[in-house]
């Protein structure tokens, strides 16, 4: 699991990261010491967990998650336990109060990790369903290249040279597509990852394709492919 550590207390930053180093299958991406930086990257990365102090200058833990439509798994890491029955309110994950030990810390990333599967769990269609001319027409993930925002309306572009208009928004299309084969690079294109061609410095191409890469985009991308 990617996560990301939001506290504006250096030592305990430090202290939760060390503990975090100690679960295997838990990645800590980056820390931040205050919320607006924060907010900014959860916007823009692909995460599956933050762990996210409450009280912040400027920007709260508790507007954080008021601010952000979507959002991961959450688990709270605060000094003030007086917070948890508005933190439960807005369903996060966990609610932790310093300090923490490793055991709780266990048992709160277990509780996101299964609540990952279960989400997961529901996306196991190998494809979705867009609406055509008022018919649905199944779309196999494998066979999109990549999705285009052009105005109110969002392009399909196929293998089979097929291209399929639906009216939407990008980002109600980046809410619903799950699988980690597709990603947004920039706020006009979504691609399949495995029908990149070739990657420059501000662009990308897929078929005759080429596509760019938003300055905001290009890390969160060269973070999901694998180089050598």
């Amino acid at each position: 699991m990617k996560c990301i550590i939001v506290d504006d207390d250096e030592m305990a930053r430090a202290s939760l990261e060390m503990l975090c180093n100690k679960i295997s299958d838990l990645e800590v991406i980056s820390t931040y010491d205050n919320g607006v930086e924060a907010l900014s990257a959860i916007q823009t990365q692909d995460l599956d967990l933050i762990f996210l102090d409450i009280e912040m200058p400027d920007l709260s833990g508790m507007d954080i998650i008021k601010s952000v439509d979507k959002l991961p798994q959450i688990i709270f890491v605060t000094g003030h336990s007086e917070y948890a029955v508005e933190a439960f309110e807005h369903h996060v994950t966990d609610f932790l109060v310093k300090p923490i030990d490793l055991p709780r810390l266990i048992k709160a990333v277990n509780r996101a990790k299964e609540l990952n599967s279960k989400e997961k769990g529901k996306d196991d269609l190998n494809g979705l369903f867009v609406k055509v001319d008022g018919r649905l027409v199944q779309l196999n993930y494998d066979d999109i290249l990549y999705i285009e925002s052009i105005g109110d309306y969002v392009i399909f572009h196929t293998e089979k040279k097929e291209r399929f208009i639906v009216h939407s928004t990008m980002k109600n299309i980046d809410e619903k597509i799950k699988s980690p084969q597709f990603l947004k690079v920039h706020r006009s294109y979504i691609v399949n990852l495995s029908k990149i061609i070739d990657i420059e410095e501000s662009n990308l191409l897929i078929k005759e394709k080429v596509i760019p890469i938003s300055r905001a985009h290009k890390p969160i991308l060269m973070n999901r492919i694998k180089t050598l």
